[in-house]
């Protein structure tokens, strides 16, 4: 673990975005230590197993917990997960509202709608936002580890974050997509292959 501290504490998000933007963006989620619980590919197929299942039909339904989100391309490999998700609109209206009053009209606001408590309000800002990519991955995260769980009998964990790449064009969207949907045929070649 020593020689990967410097690397697992840097800030994998770009700096100063923020990420209830409208958007692609382009998912890596791993399994911890890349053990592959969900499953194998054999003969460029991937064959989940029932780990990978729940991974599969929990991802389908990020789409009915999150109203502004799309899903695009993804799949399950045995160790990890390759999605895009897409994010539309702005749907935080109490922050849209706040963004009207100036200065400190909008912290008697904040105070006066329980939005600002003081010392709170650091730990808020570090917080992830409702909304936001990280969010919405927390959530999956943590309702696949419920259900995995139940059904392992290894004890399952995902690595503590995740990789995001914002989708910038046209030309890098349809690159990503034919990556994601190559990954089985390619798996030997993957840098998250294990054998």
């Amino acid at each position: 673990m020593g020689r990967y501290d410097a690397f697992s504490k840097k800030n994998r998000r770009l700096t100063g975005y923020d990420y209830r933007m409208e958007g692609l963006y382009f998912i890596t989620i791993c399994t911890q230590d890349r053990c592959p619980f969900f499953g194998e590919v054999k003969n460029g197929i991937m064959e989940l197993s029932d780990e990978g299942t729940i991974a599969h039909e929990y991802w389908l339904e990020i789409e009915q917990h999150w109203p502004r989100v799309f899903l695009g391309e993804f799949v399950i490999m045995p160790n990890h997960v390759h999605g895009i998700i897409g994010l539309e609109g702005e749907d935080n209206l109490k922050t849209k509202a706040l963004s009207l009053i100036d200065g400190d009209s909008a912290l008697q606001c904040k105070a006066a709608t329980g939005l600002y408590n003081g010392k709170n309000e650091s730990m808020a800002n570090l917080s992830p936002k409702a909304g936001s990519l990280s969010r919405i991955i927390g959530s999956y995260k943590a309702a696949c580890t419920k259900m995995i769980r139940g059904v392992s009998t290894m004890p399952f964990g995902w690595q503590a974050r995740y990789h995001d790449r914002i989708i910038r064009n046209q030309r890098e969207l349809v690159h990503i997509e034919q990556y994601i949907l190559s990954n089985p045929t390619k798996w030997q070649e993957d840098k998250f292959y294990q054998p």
